[in-house]
């Protein structure tokens, strides 16, 4: 990722880029006292001024600050100092032209793997020529170490420079995630609440993802609602098909991605996000450390909508839409139909590979254990 560097000549928050600017400060000569020119109780006294000419008077500078203003409103190279998460997203273009040098260097880094000249299907799923090999191919599926490798490159990227994104309140999630909630979410309905409403049972782990501290990779220690805004995560249905889904703590409402939408049914779809219209909500009222925040939220399901206008994929290539739906979302850009068009599937894979290799290098032997504590449930 190239860096840009400007010169800023003026400071003006976001807020205020309409208000209209504002003048420099106004200098005063050392000769020239700063209650001179407003005392008005005393008769001014004849007297004799030598003037330097190479001493500027207040008058002067005064004249050469409304030029500098003058000029300075003119040139095309004036610049703001803009507030972070404001006009910096996109920090960078998630389809960018593929780095050829890493590409090669990943290409070469392959060739030393002692399984290179394996079968596929013989080759160990942890050594790297099979790991990048399944990442790269369009014929392949993604498997959810993928998925969570790319995942941990948006949290490093964010760890780094919250400013690229849209917010500085947001979080990405592993697959773990709703994976975990989906299959604990008859126990979290079948357990009986209290007179409040409370007490139900939670799946394993819900503590330590509203708090921040899963996923480990660039943990975040946020807590939600009190610092995270919007939740992504990417979602499995029946081990073939992966949508993304934006959660909104603030608007109660999830956004769901589907790059084949006909591969779930609207009635289908129900039941997925059930667990998560039902328990995001339920999570940070059972967490609420204080009154206000009791009050704040209610146990009322969140509402959910599936876009229909976006992009589609290849049936091989719903994976990465899924996760370049996330990125793009949380960099404020749309989804653009020449950037997903269905022939870049293949293009889209070979940069996460690249990025990957660049920001991850160890990717292929990594081996989420996050979760491995609490593969239950717990009494909430």
């Amino acid at each position: 990722m190239s860096e840009h560097v400007c010169f800023v000549y003026s400071i003006e928050s976001v807020n205020e880029t309409n208000a209209g600017r504002k003048s420099l400060p106004e200098d005063k000569s050392p000769d020239v006292p700063a209650d001179a020119s407003s005392s008005k109780d005393k008769a001014p006294e004849p007297s004799l001024i030598l003037l330097d000419k190479n001493q500027p008077t207040v008058s002067d500078l005064q004249k050469e600050d409304a030029r500098y203003q003058e000029k300075r409103d003119q040139s095309p190279y004036t610049a703001k100092v803009i507030i972070p998460n404001k006009k910096l997203y996109p920090g960078y273009n998630p389809f960018a032209p593929i780095d050829k040098k890493k590409l090669k260097e990943l290409a070469d880094w392959l060739k030393t793997c002692p399984h290179y000249r394996t079968p596929l299907d013989k080759k160990p799923r942890t050594s790297r020529t099979w790991w990048y090999h399944i990442l790269r191919t369009s014929l392949e599926w993604l498997e959810d170490c993928h998925i969570d490798a790319w995942i941990n490159v948006l949290r490093k990227r964010y760890d780094a420079n919250p400013q690229y994104f849209m917010s500085e309140r947001m979080c990405f999630l592993d697959h773990l995630f709703a994976q975990q909630w989906r299959f604990n979410y008859k126990d979290f309905k079948d357990s009986v609440p209290d007179q409040n409403g409370l007490g139900r049972r939670l799946p394993g782990g819900a503590w330590n993802y509203y708090a921040g501290t899963i996923p480990s990779f660039f943990q975040s220690n946020k807590v939600w609602g009190t610092d995270i805004d919007d939740v992504y995560a990417p979602v499995n249905y029946t081990d073939n098909h992966w949508i993304a889904m934006g959660i909104s703590i603030p608007k109660r409402h999830i956004v769901v991605w589907d790059s084949i939408c006909s591969s779930i049914s609207p009635e289908k779809l129900d039941v997925v996000m059930e667990p998560f219209l039902y328990m995001v909500l339920y999570l940070l009222v059972e967490c609420a450390y204080s009154d206000e925040q009791h009050a704040q939220y209610s146990l009322e399901p969140l509402t959910y909508e599936r876009l229909t206008n976006i992009p589609q994929a290849r049936a091989d290539d719903c994976r990465v839409y899924a996760l370049k739906y996330i990125e793009c979302h949380a960099l404020g850009m749309p989804f653009s139909k020449k950037d997903f068009a269905k022939p870049n599937g293949k293009t889209m894979r070979d940069k996460m590979a690249v990025d990957i290799f660049k920001e991850l290098p160890d990717a292929h032997e990594f081996e989420n254990k996050d979760n491995d504590a609490n593969l239950g449930a717990y009494e909430g």
